[in-house]
């Protein structure tokens, strides 16, 4: 299997704005001050968009505690600290991490792994997955699922389809994965989180699906 970690850690050393969003303006060479607020900005929107979703669908959700899975250089983290009171950013690059601490808000933390029984009210990941390989996503994602609160929600995004390609190539390839939506709605489903929205998304031609959805609530015996 691939070792797409040592793909992100080389991102996360040479161009790590640049390998969250891939347009050249983001290019460290072309980094300016105007395209590093518009990187941020960008963040905030999006953010503030997956959690609009989940709240007109499924209610307001509790938001002491959520967990940006592949944060990158902090993009949506910086976003959700606007909305929550703490933010776990986590990712595999030690790059990246350096740089999401620069400037970061007070409420967000930045780290390369979890603590054991570390649990969240919001567990977000978009374009994230999609350079992972599959096995070894399920067994992240099933992790990722047993994290998230009575009552919390989530907002996953997976690549399901696009054009072919190797599995092969030199360490720091954008690889592109696809994943099984049907095994994917079972996963959720035996964590609880059983009520789900699916939007659609395209990058390229790689088709996907954004996962919205909401753990139930626990009730008393």
């Amino acid at each position: 299997m691939r070792d797409t970690d040592a793909d992100w850690r080389l991102w996360g050393e040479a161009d790590p704005y640049f390998g969250v969003l891939a347009h050249d303006r983001y290019r460290r060479a072309n980094l300016t001050d105007d395209a590093l607020s518009e990187f941020w900005a960008s963040g905030v929107k999006d953010a503030a968009e997956f959690a609009g979703v989940l709240e007109r669908f499924f209610g307001d959700f509790p938001k002491a505690s959520a967990l940006d899975f592949g944060c990158g250089v902090g993009r949506l983290s910086r976003g959700m600290a606007r909305l929550c009171d703490q933010v776990t950013g986590l990712d595999v690059s030690p790059g990246m991490l350096a740089e999401a601490a620069v400037g970061a808000p007070a409420n967000t933390t930045f780290v390369h792994a979890l603590d054991e029984g570390q649990t969240f009210d919001w567990i977000n990941s978009i374009i994230v997955f999609q350079h992972i390989p599959p096995e070894r996503g399920y067994e992240i994602l099933d992790g990722l699922l047993q994290r998230v609160n009575f009552g919390g929600a989530i907002s996953l995004h997976f690549t399901v389809a696009g054009p072919e390609g190797s599995a092969d190539g030199p360490v720091g390839a954008m690889m592109m994965f696809a994943y099984d939506l049907s095994r994917i709605a079972r996963m959720l489903a035996a964590r609880d989180i059983r009520l789900t929205l699916m939007q659609h998304t395209d990058h390229g031609g790689y088709e996907g699906v954004i996962v919205y959805g909401r753990r139930r609530r626990l009730t008393a015996a």
